[in-house]
Formats: C-alpha cells, structure tokens, sequence
C-alpha cells in the first residue's frame, strides 16, 4: 500500500510545488478504511539521466528526510522520467529499506500500489535467478513480469496482470514501472477503489501520474479500471496519453 507520482521530462524549477505537495502525502495521504493515518513505512526515487537509471531507496519516514529527497532531484534535473514512491507495509515489516519500492533489474524499474496475497504461488513460473528469498509481492510480481516471453516489457506486465486477475487474490495492482524508453502506468483493484485511485495529467511538456491529485490548476482524470497507459519517453512533448489498452 503507497502512494506514487511518476513525472516526465522532469525539471525541478517547474515541478518543485508537485513535489513538495506528494512529499506531504506521506502525512496526510488517503487510507483504507479503519487504516492509521501515514504512508511512512520508507520511501523511493527513480530517474533516469543519459538512458541510464539511478535508484534511491529508504526505510526511513520521507518526512524526516525532505533534504535528501530534493538534493538527490536537484541531481536529477532534467530528467525524462523521475518516479517517487511512499510506502505503507502491508507487512509488518516497517522501515525496510530492503522492501522499499522500486525495485531494479538493469535498466528496468517497477513501483506497485497494492497486495498480492498469494505471491508464492507466482515464484513457480519465475525464471532463475528470480527474487531472493525474502522477497514479498512486488519484487515477485516485478519478477514474473521480467520473466515473461515477449521483447516488450507492457506486454510481458498484461500478462502477468492476466493470471494474477484469473487465479489469485489480490486488493490492486496499481503499477509504473519504465524501461527507459517508455512509462507504463495501469490501475485495477478489488477493493476500495478510492483509495486504490491513479490519476493523470498533463502540464506543459510533462505527463504526470499521481495516486491523488496535487495541482488544483491542472485537470486531473482518473484512470479507469483496468486502463493501461504506454508513455513514450523520447517525445518532446512527454508522449501524453498515446497508448491505451484495456482488458
């Protein structure tokens, strides 16, 4: 469970008030129901610079670490993508840095917003190397995806969203995840669709993909059940909304 904001053709000068507004979320973003407030339990960062992808991960409370979140931006700026991530363990395993999102494979990040209750049973169809041993459902999930037969890394993800949706039981795959060519976005859920939300909106040459909406000036609309977005990163103009697939 998590809050995530993915951003493209990213510059801080433009993108610091969004920023600082998710960064709060860690505080004051939506819950489940009957849920303690917060989205502490660590956090992360992606960007990509020169085709290659840079990760930062914590298990510490963002807001304790707001300094190091914007030095590291500062860094990042321009980028075509940057993607941040608040965690809520849905694990009993608070302040893992080990269990913060994203998770990496080459050149290739994921970000999940949600539960797969049953991961295991998805380790069988899993190549080697796999996940470590301690892995939990979204390194699993990330995992099956990469193991997939298909060149393209969206199309590897739909079928892995396939099964999980015939055969196991989840709350909500909200996923982005990138190869540094293109931002993947996709919302679904079997529970609690308000707070398993994924919003998107445009901001100049920026696409922006938000658990919740942090710009009153800009419209944001919410992605429906089951809509799959493929945002290619090498436009000028972000890529907008080109690609939408739906089950």
């Amino acid at each position: 469970m998590c809050r995530v904001l993915g951003i493209t053709a990213f510059d801080l000068s433009r993108h610091r008030k969004v920023v600082e507004r998710f960064c709060e979320l860690a505080r004051s973003g939506m819950v489940m129901a009957e849920d303690p407030p917060g989205h502490e339990d660590g956090w992360g960062l992606a960007f990509y610079r020169a085709g290659q992808l840079t990760v930062y991960k914590s298990g510490a409370n963002l807001l304790t670490e707001i300094d190091r979140v914007f030095a590291v931006l500062t860094t990042a700026t321009p980028s075509p993508l940057v993607i941040l991530h608040l965690r809520k363990s849905a694990w009993g395993d608070r302040f893992s840095a080990r269990h913060a999102h994203p998770f990496q494979d080459r050149n290739r990040v994921f970000f999940h917003n949600g539960v797969v209750y049953d991961y295991q049973r998805l380790l069988p169809d899993i190549k080697p190397p796999g996940p470590d041993s301690d892995a939990l459902d979204t390194e699993v999930l990330f995992h099956h995806v990469l193991s997939g037969t298909h060149q393209d890394l969206g199309r590897n993800f739909l079928d892995t969203v396939a099964l999980i949706k015939a055969c196991h039981d989840f709350s909500a795959l909200n996923c982005l995840f990138s190869d540094g060519k293109k931002l993947y976005a996709y919302r679904d859920y079997t529970r609690e669709p308000d707070y398993y939300s994924l919003f998107k909106a445009l901001s100049g040459t920026s696409t922006l993909i938000s658990s919740e909406p942090l710009d009153q000036t800009l419209r944001w609309d919410m992605l429906a059940k089951e809509e799959f977005l493929a945002i290619d990163l090498s436009c000028a103009d972000g890529g907008g909304f080109r690609a939408k697939v739906r089950f």
